[in-house]
């Protein structure tokens, strides 16, 4: 496990975010600009737990559209056609499998928030810093920590 060394002193990881009005949310602007001894204050978890829960009901929303589309599936006569449709509703199917794993690794980040992990590196407990859960909010590993699970996977693939 790699720590570095830090003069700023962490928050306790254990807050729970509480239901925030829409005015009281913090923009991205700010949210970067606030300082190291905020990090995972409740504010920036209530600010993470409202762009998880939007990002959740996008990903439900499309499923249901993409599930609607498979029932969908008509039945048509002409070859051609039929094979177009099967092209298409194969390609649902796969679309419709990666957002169901983007919508678990959402509900994981919503789980972590509750848990007070959300924010934290899953491998060294080190922040995962707030630019980086801005890019990708269901990240668990640290840029470094990410990095070097990828040189690992590299290195050990044949």
């Amino acid at each position: 496990m790699i720590h570095h060394e830090s003069h700023v002193a962490l928050p306790q990881r254990r807050r729970t975010a509480a239901p925030a009005r829409n005015s009281d949310l913090l923009t991205e602007t700010q949210i970067l600009a606030m300082p190291d001894d905020e990090y995972m204050s409740e504010r920036q978890l209530t600010f993470f737990s409202s762009l998880l829960a939007a990002l959740e009901a996008t990903l439900v929303a499309k499923a249901q559209r993409a599930d609607g589309e498979i029932a969908a599936g008509a039945v048509e006569a002409d070859p051609v056609d039929r094979a177009s449709i099967e092209e298409e509703h194969r390609m649902a199917l796969s679309t419709r499998a990666r957002d169901a794993g983007q919508l678990l690794e959402v509900r994981a980040a919503l789980a972590r928030i509750g848990s007070g992990d959300f924010g934290y590196c899953a491998e060294t407990g080190d922040p995962i810093g707030i630019a980086r859960l801005l890019v990708r909010p269901t990240t668990v590993l640290t840029t470094e920590a990410q990095q070097r699970k990828e040189s690992m996977t590299r290195r050990f693939r044949v």
